[in-house]
């Protein structure tokens, strides 16, 4: 009766439990001996049939997903660096068209890929360690690209790498220290340098850098900004996701009061398309004007220690964070206007920057003391009297 009775499940075995030849009511499952600890064949009991048959399915699965795990690492010897880099993009691609990531960091993402592809691409990823991604660093190093660059690579990696843990083709991702970089310092323009550098950009150009310069928005915030997003009534300006583009991170979405001149230029703008600033066809958003602006900032002259400097576009978002601290704006209200998380450090630590003017405002003298004070005293008397008996000297000579 039990054999008629009991179910194969997997490699388990479901069966009534039997005591003194008559049925209990009872279920057991059964363990072959090749799946315990102990190389011993295990029962556990259960109430009834349908729990018995539920943890042999259970039991199944785990073992299905053991299974699966030796094939995956069976495909590991052969799934190359260039392969898993492939499939990361497709699903950041899916990201992309469900409006989490944004295009041009995909762009981004791609460009960082080529240098990876081109050094370890075929490269089984099991064989991707620690020492290799080294490697790469010294070789990217040897090819002359800074350090800031070949980290910016190394992140994209990880990403990959991680997207292939997630899918057990690897088990972890090897650890490997960033290269050192340099602070750079930046050079802040201030108010009354970037109005001349404005002054020397063409007209189309104008309107668009003193909004950048006014509000602190990031260049690709600004250029897809569309007029239905423009309040002239309220003053201000949102920043929301639209199709085709989506703003950095849930925190850049805001509203930025504008001021009553930057109003005023908004308003004297032709509304002939979509967009607040567009390009040569009023359907599409302005494009790159690097060659103009760099033309512009030469023509402004603006010089630190006797030396002319270059000046970004996208220093103008600096700019901005260290004119509103200097001015004591509080730091959430900044946070709130460039569009930055509640309590981030990237504010303080990326964006407001020293200016020398602040440097020689924070420059402290201590008081004179007294034996200081006789000392100079002591000294003032001796100059004087030495004066004095030249001086003597000189009106008797000349008379």
């Amino acid at each position: 009766m039990s054999t008629s009775l009991s179910r194969a499940v997997g490699p388990f075995r479901v069966r009534p439990y039997v005591k003194n030849g008559a049925p209990t009511g009872k279920w057991f499952v059964d363990v072959p001996a090749s799946l315990t600890s102990n190389g011993k064949r295990k029962r556990k009991l259960f109430d009834n049939q349908g729990s018995a048959l539920a943890a042999a399915e259970t039991l199944r699965n785990s073992i299905d997903e053991i299974t699966g795990l030796v094939k995956v690492r069976e495909e590991t010897v052969s799934t190359t660096f260039g392969e898993a880099a492939d499939g990361w993009l497709k699903d950041e691609e899916l990201r992309v068209q469900t409006l989490k990531k944004r295009a041009g960091s995909l762009q981004v993402n791609r460009y960082r890929l080529n240098a990876a592809r081109a050094f370890f691409g075929k490269d089984p990823l099991a064989s991707i360690t620690d020492r290799r991604l080294v490697e790469y660093q010294a070789a990217r190093l040897k090819a002359g690209r800074k350090p800031v660059s070949i980290n910016a690579d190394m992140q994209t990696i990880r990403q990959v790498l991680k997207w292939a843990v997630k899918r057990r083709l690897i088990d972890a991702v090897p650890e490997v220290e960033a290269i050192p970089t340099r602070p750079v310092r930046v050079v802040v323009p201030t108010p009354e340098e970037v109005v001349r550098i404005i002054d020397h950009l063409p007209a189309y150009l104008k309107p668009l850098i003193h909004f950048l310069a006014e509000t602190g928005c990031r260049r690709g915030e600004a250029v897809h900004l569309t007029w239905d997003c423009i309040d002239e009534i309220g003053g201000y300006a949102e920043i929301r996701s639209r199709d085709g583009w989506t703003p950095k991170t849930q925190s850049s979405e805001r509203r930025i009061l504008l001021s009553d001149g930057l109003l005023e230029v908004l308003r004297r703008l032709p509304k002939k398309g979509l967009y607040v600033f567009p390009g040569k066809t009023p359907d599409k958003p302005i494009g790159l004007f690097r060659k103009t602006w760099a033309r512009a900032v030469r023509k402004a002259n603006i010089v630190r220690a006797s030396r002319p400097v270059h000046v970004q576009v996208k220093t103008l978002r600096k700019a901005h964070a260290t004119w509103q601290a200097e001015r004591g704006t509080p730091e959430s209200v900044l946070q709130d206007r460039l569009g930055h998380s509640k309590g981030s450090t990237v504010t303080r630590a990326f964006y407001v920057q020293t200016t020398d003017e602040a440097r020689r405002a924070a420059v402290i003298e201590l008081p004179r003391g007294e034996a200081a004070l006789k000392s100079d005293q002591a000294e003032a008397a001796l100059v004087a009297s030495k004066g004095g008996k030249e001086g003597g000297k000189i009106v008797a000579t000349k008379a």
